[in-house]
């Protein structure tokens, strides 16, 4: 029954993951219960709601860590996967598709489930009780979960059924041909004179490899083995490679761009035992990657077609930011800047400003942002960052890593992504101060970390010492 869930781990979309939802039912943090807030986000007229959405963040994140950036990413991911998970068990109803998971397989999952956990089923009920719940209320959940994730698994399954692999694309996957190789550019002047020069030296007895250092313009004589899909040669002169024998030199061959002379090194056919062999395996691979294109280009159409409204204006301005949609962005980021304050939404308005090419309010919304928190390193180096896309002078952009430097602290992730920003912008005098505060963070640490163990070592010695002498008065008294 396993496999049955296996079978769909390469699918393009996030379906949330069936353990991770059982984790948080088992530990009570998979429901917040009661009515819901508010709609995140609607798909074709169903909400998502802020129970489901807040839950799918706590599930996901459980007890990891994210940086700030990371935070509305991290959100909008969540949120897209749930909008993606929905629009398919939508698919599932209107294809009327119903799951097939039996309660053996269900016992079969709590079983594992339970194993994974070093769990008894009796400790499992005993953690119900103590989250007001029961075994019989968890076992209505992981099937609602089961029955779910089989259902999505269904509807990707028909996405591809039609997808086949042919023979010919097993064989051309397994082929491979090394050449060694000589290319001129045709806008190169005289460029058919000298390929044809470089063929009359090597059959008057020069080495290929030798003429083809000297004469042709790709950047390697032996660009590696190749099969049939190598993107950079053309067609017809793969083709004319695969029909040499090893040793042997093609003719002149006209590319689109350029000449090429061609000599075969060595060939692998798909014939033979070693083929054979590796025959299913490529087979394998090759259907499920036709089936992931095939999954995702349907898919593609399906969320095209479907009516998606993101309600939260944070996380529907960061979608329009990354799409590009700086109008949108802008319009959006500022709505969610009047409900609630966070750094990272100036960042990414004074971004859509930018991008709008209004430096002025770009300016004036950073401005605000370090105002608000003059303490903060980020925002300035955020500021620093969209300075320098934005063409400012390179004196700005460094004045204002400075300032991040100096608020940084003991802080050693700042530091390491301020080095980083002074290297790419070829500050290294600077990039070298930022690695030596580096250093010098991580000496400190260090030496923090041998007083506290030297410390504890001392309480430890102490204790065992007054357990002797202890022992001692209890044997002079006796």
């Amino acid at each position: 029954m396993f496999n049955k869930f296996k079978k769909y781990s390469n699918a393009i979309i996030i379906v949330v993951a069936v353990a991770m939802v059982v984790t948080g039912v088992l530990y009570g943090v998979g429901s917040f219960g009661g009515s819901s807030a508010y709609a995140v986000a609607t798909v074709n007229g169903a909400d998502i709601t802020s129970d489901q959405f807040y839950s799918a963040l706590y599930n996901q994140l459980g007890s990891n860590y994210i940086s700030r950036d990371q935070e509305f990413p991290f959100k909008y991911n969540v949120l897209n996967s749930i909008i993606n998970t929905e629009l398919l068990l939508q698919e599932a109803d209107r294809l009327k598709i119903k799951s097939q998971i039996t309660e053996e397989d269900l016992d079969e999952y709590i079983a594992q489930l339970l194993e994974s956990n070093q769990m008894t089923e009796e400790e499992l009920e005993e953690e119900l009780k103590k989250n007001n719940s029961s075994l019989k209320v968890f076992r209505n959940q992981v099937k609602n979960v089961l029955d779910d994730n089989d259902r999505l698994a269904q509807v990707i399954e028909r996405s591809y059924a039609d997808i086949i692999v042919e023979e010919e694309e097993i064989v051309h996957e397994y082929e491979e041909v090394e050449i060694e190789m000589i290319r001129k550019e045709k806008e190169e002047e005289n460029a058919r004179e000298e390929i044809e020069k470089a063929l009359q030296r090597i059959e008057n007895g020069e080495e290929f490899a030798a003429v083809a250092e000297e004469m042709s313009d790709f950047h390697v004589v032996n660009p590696g083995r190749l099969n049939r899909k190598a993107y950079y040669l053309p067609e017809n002169v793969i083709d004319a490679a695969f029909t040499l024998e090893i040793g042997e030199m093609s003719e002149i061959l006209d590319g689109e761009d350029a000449y090429y002379l061609v000599k075969l090194i060595d060939k692998k056919l798909a014939v033979g035992e070693d083929y054979e062999a590796a025959r299913e395996e490529i087979r394998n691979n090759l259907l499920a990657r036709k089936q992931d294109e095939a999954f995702s280009n349907w898919f593609a159409e399906l969320r095209a077609k479907s009516k998606i409204v993101i309600n939260d204006p944070s996380l529907s301005g960061y979608e329009a930011l990354v799409n590009g949609d700086y109008e949108l962005a802008a319009k959006d980021l500022k709505k969610a800047l009047e409900a609630y304050q966070a750094p990272m939404l100036y960042v990414y308005l004074a971004e859509a400003y930018f991008g709008l090419e209004q430096n002025d309010k770009a300016d004036e919304t950073m401005s605000k942002a370090i105002e608000l928190y003059p303490e903060d390193w980020e925002l300035h180096y955020f500021y620093a960052m969209l300075k320098h896309s934005a063409g400012s002078s390179q004196e700005d952009v460094v004045a204002m890593l400075d300032k991040a430097s100096e608020l940084a602290g003991d802080n050693i992730t700042a530091h390491y992504q301020l080095y980083i920003a002074f290297s790419q912008l070829g500050e290294q005098e600077k990039a070298e101060i930022e690695g030596n505060k580096i250093q010098e963070i991580q000496q400190m640490f260090m030496e923090l970390q041998e007083t506290q163990e030297a410390n504890e070592a001392g309480t430890d010695e102490a204790s065992d010492d007054n357990t002797n002498n202890t022992e001692a008065n209890v044997d002079i008294e006796e």
